[in-house]
């Protein structure tokens, strides 16, 4: 089976997990793409990949569609995996378009994806769902009056790994907010949170890893602990009846000082969190794949409770 993994940018780690993949599936050949020449992914040494230069989907999307669409019927390939925000759209939107050349991208309907990538739609659907989220405001009036008593956070409505960001401490910083672009959000002092909630191929939970964040660096957990809770999980559980998701679901929260959670960020993706699950123990790229070929999935009971680093690869310390 052939796998193609989109945006694949700098984490080259994602291909070394499906090089060791190759041990289980005899068959299994592994593709990448991105839209630079100078991305580690399209400069990454192994012969067990193939690599495939795209044109840059904010461009032109069309012709990036076109382009996928080719790399899809040249090479037989079965199963898309994307890794970045940049075409998870239009993937959703077309999604049954690739179901017709046999293959499958891993990705939630088009309206689920389109609600995670606008905070503000985000927001509405945890309403909608009962899931608690911090509160947010699309103009500065109320926040601005009351920035000495709370402190509030800016975020671009669309954006991803942190851009926009800004902690509202002082009213100069209210200089910064541009309406239609950013929202205001509700800060929530605590513990900060990251979940990986895996679903198959029809939108069944699979399991869900738990890691507290120890340190962040652009926009993405650099150090964290792996923690179980079966409180957690059973919140993962809700999130993953709630929105049916396909694949992988990227999740920020924070649990306050009064023990509760509140879910920040939702990516419908593979991220940059997903190293410190797979060194946990828990393969779900593997499961992805055993979902599409309809093989048996074996996830784990429990994580391996470590704690670890990402710097070039990701390492165990304890």
């Amino acid at each position: 089976m052939d796998i193609l993994l989109t945006n694949t940018g700098r984490r080259t780690y994602f291909i070394k997990y499906l090089i060791s993949l190759t041990k289980y599936y005899k068959k299994l050949k592994i593709h990448v793409s991105d839209s630079s020449i100078i991305s580690p992914a399209l400069n990454f040494n192994s012969k067990k990949i193939k690599k495939h230069l795209l044109p840059k989907i904010r461009n032109n999307k069309e012709k990036y569609l076109n382009k996928l669409i080719n790399v899809v019927k040249k090479n037989n390939i079965r199963l898309i995996i994307p890794l970045a925000d940049y075409d998870l759209e239009i993937l959703a939107e077309k999604k049954n378009k690739f179901k017709e050349l046999n293959c499958e991208v891993v990705i939630s309907s088009h309206e689920l994806v389109k609600n995670f990538l606008n905070k503000k739609f985000t927001y509405l659907l945890c309403k909608k769902n009962k899931i608690k989220t911090p509160r947010v405001w699309l103009d500065i009036k109320e926040p601005k009056r009351n920035f000495k008593k709370r402190i509030f956070i800016k975020k671009h409505i669309y954006g991803s790994a942190s851009s926009g960001f800004l902690i509202l401490d002082n009213k100069i910083k209210y200089s910064f907010f541009k309406k239609g672009r950013d929202l205001i959000q509700e800060h929530i002092s605590g513990t900060e949170l990251h979940f990986d909630i895996l679903n198959d191929l029809n939108g069944k939970f699979l399991g869900a890893c738990v890691k507290k964040k120890i340190s962040m660096r652009s926009g993405e957990t650099d150090k964290a602990e792996i923690i179980f809770k079966k409180s957690y999980i059973d919140l993962a559980k809700r999130i993953s009846n709630s929105f049916r998701h396909i694949g992988n679901l990227d999740c920020d929260a924070i649990k306050d000082n009064r023990g509760n959670l509140y879910w920040t960020d939702f990516n419908p993706r593979f991220g940059g969190g997903y190293p410190f699950t797979h060194l946990s123990g828990y393969n779900f790229l593997k499961a992805i794949i055993d979902s599409k070929l309809k093989k048996k999935i074996n996830l784990p009971k429990k994580p391996k409770l470590i704690r670890a680093a990402k710097g070039i690869d990701v390492y165990a310390s304890s």
